[in-house]
């Protein structure tokens, strides 16, 4: 899509003040999300949004429509702002942020706990154990290899 969105950049005489950086890793991703005042991704289909929570990792703050599947999450920690996919709707909100410093600070803190607490390695673990618990405790009691509740028959 790269290609159109230059296009498109360029007959909405806008193609000065965007950048199209292509594929970036490791350290100098980090880097983009850290230095950038607000990420921004109004999209339709977007069934989770993983650069969402790389973006909220690293303390930037957000804007994304509804239809990213992190929008829930985002809105209820306060992590960032969800607006319509409309244009308007997303300038203000981008605007918004820009002129707010503290409402940037704010929600770029409230991303990274976000992050820390339901998505990182250590909270995923903690969530996985807890289902592992719960389809145990629906099996009932298990059984031996005579096909007895362990201990049983001795």
């Amino acid at each position: 899509y790269q290609p159109t969105i230059e296009a498109l950049a360029r007959s909405e005489g806008v193609a000065d003040r965007v950048h199209f950086v292509g594929p970036v890793q490791g350290a100098a991703k980090g880097a983009l999300y850290r230095d950038a005042e607000v990420f921004l991704m109004p999209s339709y289909p977007e069934n989770f949004g993983n650069v969402v929570l790389e973006s909220l990792a690293m303390g930037c703050p957000v804007v994304i429509t509804p239809e990213v599947g992190l929008a829930p999450a985002v809105q209820e920690a306060g992590a960032g702002l969800v607006v319509p996919g409309e244009p308007a709707a997303i300038a203000a909100a981008v605007r918004g942020l820009l002129a707010d410093p503290a409402a940037r600070a704010r929600l770029g803190e409230a991303g990274r706990d976000l992050v820390a607490s339901r998505y990182s390695w250590a909270a995923v673990a903690v969530q996985m154990e807890r289902v592992y618990e719960r389809v145990l405790a629906a099996r009932g009691p298990r059984l031996g290899a005579a096909g007895l509740p362990a201990g049983a028959g001795h």
